[in-house]
């Protein structure tokens, strides 16, 4: 009893001191039973609680569980969270669209941020800099409107790269040095090819 105490103790030390930030619109993805399955309950519990918390912190979290599958959870691929717990919220886009967003800072972390999008099987952006930030959140000054609500515009080159759900995620990557922490926060999309579209704008002439 002991032993959990300390453990759950520690979880929810982390959780408190890591409520940074986080996809509030569109729906981003959450923690459930796949998650579990491949980072641990402890992690689990932790982002169950604060989807805010940050990579290195769940780093040290899991540095010493016997139920997290480093591999297999990939923290550094949306935090480790899972398509299969997300299936209900996958949003669909095409090519060229605007999307509005809104990203929720909890506490303000002085860094910089990017949204682009990821190839899940590889955990490989492309198509970087749907927006970006050289600065962001900064601490030294009021909060700015344009650092939680943003438009981004679907890239038009990505052909049907996306076009299945879990192929790809709309990732927000945060990071901040001088706290030593990053950022994760992924959308789950599926859009259908450009090269599709264009195919049909042509047969549509007269």
């Amino acid at each position: 009893m002991k032993t959990a105490f300390t453990s759950a103790a520690l979880a929810s030390i982390i959780s408190l001191a890591s409520a940074h930030g986080y996809f509030q619109s569109p729906i981003a993805r959450h923690p459930s039973d796949a998650y579990k399955s491949a980072c641990g309950e402890q992690a689990y519990n932790n982002l169950n609680s604060d989807i805010n918390n940050n990579i290195q912190g769940l780093e040290q979290l899991t540095a010493t569980q016997s139920d997290f599958k480093a591999a297999e959870c990939n923290l550094w691929m949306c935090k480790g969270l899972k398509y299969a717990d997300n299936t209900a919220n996958v949003h669909e886009y095409t090519p060229g669209q605007e999307v509005d967003m809104y990203f929720q800072i909890v506490a303000p972390h002085s860094g910089y941020a990017n949204v682009s999008v990821v190839d899940t099987a590889s955990n490989s952006v492309i198509s970087a800099n749907l927006t970006h930030w050289d600065q962001y959140a900064l601490t030294s000054e009021p909060m700015r409107a344009e650092w939680q609500n943003f438009t981004v515009k679907m890239p038009e080159d990505l052909g049907s790269k996306c076009a299945e759900g879990g192929a790809c995620v709309i990732q927000m990557h945060w990071d901040a040095p001088e706290a030593k922490q990053t950022y994760q926060s992924c959308i789950d999309f599926k859009m259908a090819g450009s090269a599709a579209k264009r195919s049909h704008a042509r047969d549509m002439k007269v």
